[in-house]
């Protein structure tokens, strides 16, 4: 701190010693006098704004414009499908519901018994899993067959026979999974019979 105030004593002891130099060198009056003619002669420059074509000066509201639009779309879009799951029920499968409506409930009842006996299959597989391999490997050719024919619903000229290949397709696959689900269901019964035997 006290180096700081020394610095400042002598600044100011500088200032003092050289006040006479400093006021010498103030500009003269007549100088300000001349600046002010030079400036009064010439005119202001008036500067005329640049005025752009609309269509570059209101693209940013263009462009709000549009997200609006795809807002109002997609809005649009949701309530369609929203009317589709009420009018025809609720469907996992929107390129169903899209192409046929009418069917969309039947579609979703059929998946949601074989995704019930599916599960009920692997629950009694799971001593198993070589028996769940055999029997998911014939469920899974028929999984394709029916994903190659809903490939091909948005482009058939026929698609009223293809929905019913998808729907016997469907109707396949819980049959074999209820085939299935016997065959477990007899094995558990046979192994609980070989056990009562056992124990007696």
């Amino acid at each position: 701190m006290k180096k700081s105030s020394d610095k400042k004593d002598q600044l100011e002891r500088f200032v003092r010693d050289n006040r006479e130099d400093f006021d010498r060198l103030e500009p003269d009056d007549s100088l300000w006098g001349r600046i002010e003619n030079q400036l009064g002669d010439t005119e202001p420059e008036v500067v005329v704004p640049i005025k752009t074509p609309p269509r570059f000066r209101d693209w940013g509201r263009a462009y709000f414009d549009w997200r609006v639009a795809a807002g109002l779309l997609l809005a649009l879009g949701v309530s369609y499908l929203v009317y589709l799951n009420k009018e025809y029920g609720v469907t996992r499968d929107p390129q169903v519901a899209l192409n046929v409506p009418t069917y969309a409930r039947e579609f979703t009842q059929y998946n949601d018994a074989i995704d019930q006996k599916r599960r009920e299959l692997i629950r009694l597989t799971t001593d198993n899993p070589d028996l769940y391999k055999e029997f998911s490997a014939d469920l899974d050719r028929l999984e394709k067959s029916y994903g190659n024919l809903r490939s091909e619903l948005s482009k058939a000229p026929n698609q009223e026979a293809l929905v019913q290949a998808m729907i016997q397709n469907l109707q396949w696959q819980i049959d074999l999974l209820n085939q299935q689900l016997t065959i477990l269901q007899r094995i558990k019964q046979a192994n609980e019979r070989h056990e009562s035997k056992a124990i007696i």
